[in-house]
């Protein structure tokens, strides 16, 4: 992607260590955990901080350059890329709820490579007794829990209003009473430790409790932090755009090497038969459309920002398209490719059988249903509010 927003510094730390991603993908998939190694890999890039401010250490990776970050590391391991772009968002949550109290964990991130798990669907409850807060309650979907040394979970805040008051804890994973339970047993993202947390009556500090509202006002976020809400999320996106991206090359590579039989001539390379040369051009213009309009209005809407421009009206909804066509593109280009990978294709030592599994990943969560983002968008459309 060639553009000034793009900071290639970063990237090019990306792409120094895929290799190693993409050798150690196998295993972690079966290990169902990422390794030390590609951990490590992470957080001596510098990756980790990408969503932190500059103050605490941070980069302000901005949105085109997160882009291309989570597709590469997609591409190279999906796992890896999920787990990194959550902890961004888990950061970058924290910041615009604690602003500059949020220093003592983001500097943590930046200078020691500390790893920041959420549990952002609402669970559990705290209680306030005599003796201070108390947090139970049950939190899926933590991705790189195993790795996390804290946590940010969404839940119920104490209050004598009758209506439910929703807002935010940051906890120690350590803290006694929290228990990570081995649940993430999946068929995409296997290696994302996106396990359940477990708090039973955790005795938790007035300080780590936070009301769901902004700290600090938008405006005084760094520009390159600064994101578009309304429920658009770019790393599930991104990510599975980079595994489409690896199956396409994969399939080239194999389709070039190897022989097909015929009923009435000679063995020919995959490639050659005219069938396969019509599904990988139908795979690649489909994944290839959905990326020219995600980074088209990825660099719309960091143009704007960047430039103190107000956003375009449709703005929002235009993102939530193009996140949803790349999802949707993503698994449909990948799901083409079978035609040209047979049987073959099945088998869980090949990577193609991970990427098939993996690039699901993008339409499967509740927030990026693909019928809701639909509504979403014809609703808009017609004017309905």
């Amino acid at each position: 992607m060639e553009t000034k927003f793009l900071d290639n510094e970063i990237l090019d730390r990306a792409k120094s260590i895929s290799k190693g991603l993409a050798d150690r993908a196998y295993e972690a998939d079966q290990a169902k955990k990422l390794s030390q190694q590609s951990v490590d890999a992470v957080i001596d890039t510098g990756l980790l901080a990408m969503t932190l401010p500059k103050i605490f250490g941070g980069t302000e990776a901005n949105f085109v350059t997160r882009y291309e970050v989570f597709k590469h590391l997609g591409s190279a391991c999906a796992a890896t890329s999920w787990c990194v772009g959550n902890h961004g968002a888990a950061c970058g949550r924290l910041y615009s709820l604690m602003g500059e109290k949020s220093s003592p964990y983001l500097k943590d991130v930046s200078e020691n490579g500390a790893v920041i798990s959420q549990g952002v669907v609402p669970s559990g409850e705290i209680i306030k007794s005599s003796d201070g807060f108390r947090l139970s309650g049950r939190w899926q979907f933590l991705s790189f829990s195993l790795f996390a040394k804290w946590v940010l979970l969404c839940t119920k805040l104490p209050t004598d209003s009758e209506i439910p008051k929703i807002g935010y804890v940051i906890l120690p994973i350590d803290l006694p009473g929290l228990e990570i339970q081995d649940t993430w047993h999946t068929m995409s993202l296997r290696a994302s430790m996106s396990n359940d947390l477990l708090a039973d009556n955790v005795v938790i500090e007035e300080d780590w409790i936070m009301e769901n509202k902004p700290a600090v006002p938008g405006a005084e976020m760094p520009v390159g932090l600064r994101a578009p809400g309304g429920g658009f999320s770019l790393g599930p996106a991104a990510t599975v755009l980079g595994v489409a991206e690896a199956a396409i090359a994969e399939t080239i590579k194999i389709a070039n090497a190897t022989n097909v039989s015929t009923m009435n001539a000679d063995p020919v390379k995959r490639s050659e038969k005219i069938g396969n040369q019509f599904v990988i051009a139908d795979s690649v213009t489909e994944l290839e459309s959905a990326k020219a309009f995600l980074s088209q209005e990825l660099i719309n809407f960091t143009y704007e920002i960047y430039n103190g421009i107000p956003h375009a009206e449709d703005r929002i909804i235009k993102l939530k398209m193009a996140g949803n066509l790349a999802r949707e593109n993503a698994q449909s280009s990948v799901e083409r490719l079978f035609k040209i990978r047979g049987a073959n294709g099945l088998y869980e030592t090949n990577s193609f059988e991970r990427y098939y599994r993996d690039v699901r990943i993008g339409t499967l969560p509740s927030p990026s249903n693909p019928d809701m983002i639909r509504e979403q968008i014809g609703r808009h459309m017609f004017g309905i509010k």
